[in-house]
């Protein structure tokens, strides 16, 4: 009747140590998801608002200075951290905002002004797809949609 006990005993210690383990294993899963969570709203925010400063800043540049002005906005080491911790849809959308930007730095350092057909057209697509990337954005992070009427 005593290794009833013993077996009991070290069965139940067993019981405990593998719960202990699922436990800490669910704890590092969620804390992993948190971080990567954390990660990419960092970098997403960053994303939109070097985008946004830099059309802003080389809007009010002359344009021999506007390469520089968006080279200083560092678009291009936030758009490649942007496609390490992305998921497809949210890099799709940054390339195709980038690219836009990236027109519109070509356009205004080619010495055209915002008064232009060009310019304007060139900021109505920018304005929509970076709502667009907003909502990607949003959706990967599992935030609730909401109506973005505004853009840069």
């Amino acid at each position: 009747m005593q290794w009833i006990t013993v077996v009991s005993t070290a069965l139940g210690a067993l019981i405990a140590l593998v719960a202990m383990m699922l436990n800490e294993r669910v704890k590092w899963q969620r804390e992993q998801v948190s971080s990567r969570r954390k990660q990419c709203h960092e970098v997403y925010a960053s994303f939109l608002s070097a985008l946004t400063e830099a059309h802003e800043r080389m809007r009010d540049s002359p344009a021999a200075e506007v390469r520089e002005v968006f080279r200083e906005a560092n678009c291009y080491p936030l758009r490649y951290q942007l496609a390490i911790v992305a998921g497809q849809e949210v890099v799709d959308g940054g390339e195709a905002v980038f690219q836009t930007i990236r027109d519109i730095r070509d356009l205004l350092a080619g010495g055209a002004r915002i008064e232009s057909a060009q310019y304007k057209e060139l900021r109505r697509r920018f304005g929509a797809e970076l709502r667009e990337l907003q909502r990607r954005m949003r959706d990967e992070l599992g935030v609730a949609p909401v109506q973005l009427a505004g853009g840069s």
